[in-house]
């Protein structure tokens, strides 16, 4: 009778060049990788801030449709003087329009929807004040009435800022980057951080 003999094999680890050539693998994919990754990490940001937008201005329709006036808390009236017109998203959620304040991925934390005296049809559109060019013809402000309703973002790159006018002016109403853009829903003064104010309505 014949046995058998196991034979062992003596365990090999990678060598140094196995080894160097997984990680150049590894490497390139990582390379090819995280800048979609950080892409998608980016527009979701803007995203978000463009459907806090649109909620606020949902929340601005149902409280005018109740109440009869951009101006009232609660059916009380008060006036942009008031400390609820600087904190105009903190009233709405009091009053049961809004599930929370107006608060967005880009920019500070001191982002806030305000409600201010609206300018005169002569009164040219800048970064700061409530006059908006909102068709971009001209340099006339087509937000003329009583009050301007309008959420402003400080402390934003200007980069997001222009991704943000894009996404809800399109690229039409909207300037390159190094160039203030003062026309559209969406306006912001060049340079980083930037403050930047979105119409919502004017009455």
């Amino acid at each position: 009778m014949q046995i058998k003999k196991t034979q062992y094999r003596n365990a090999q680890a990678f060598t140094l060049i196995e080894m160097i050539g997984v990680l150049a693998v590894i490497a390139i994919l990582a390379a090819l990788v995280l800048p979609k990754v950080f892409e998608s990490i980016n527009s979701a940001r803007i995203n978000n801030t463009a459907v806090s937008y649109n909620t606020v201005k949902l929340a601005v329709v149902d409280h005018y449709a109740k109440f009869g006036s951009l101006l009232s808390s609660n059916g009380v009236l008060f006036t942009t003087a008031a400390s609820v017109a600087t904190n105009y998203d903190g009233m709405l959620l009091t009053e049961g329009f809004l599930d929370k304040r107006f608060q967005v991925k880009i920019g500070d934390t001191n982002s806030r929807v305000q409600v201010v005296t609206a300018g005169l049809v002569s009164v040219t559109a800048t970064a700061i004040n409530a006059s908006h060019n909102l068709d971009g013809t001209g340099a006339v402000n087509d937000a003329v009435g009583g009050v301007v309703v309008q959420a402003v973002i400080p402390g934003v790159e200007e980069a997001d800022a222009k991704d943000l006018n894009d996404r809800l002016d399109g690229a039409a109403l909207g300037t390159d980057i190094g160039t203030s853009d003062l026309v559209g829903r969406v306006k912001y003064a060049t340079g980083t951080p930037t403050t930047v104010y979105i119409y919502v309505t004017h009455r």
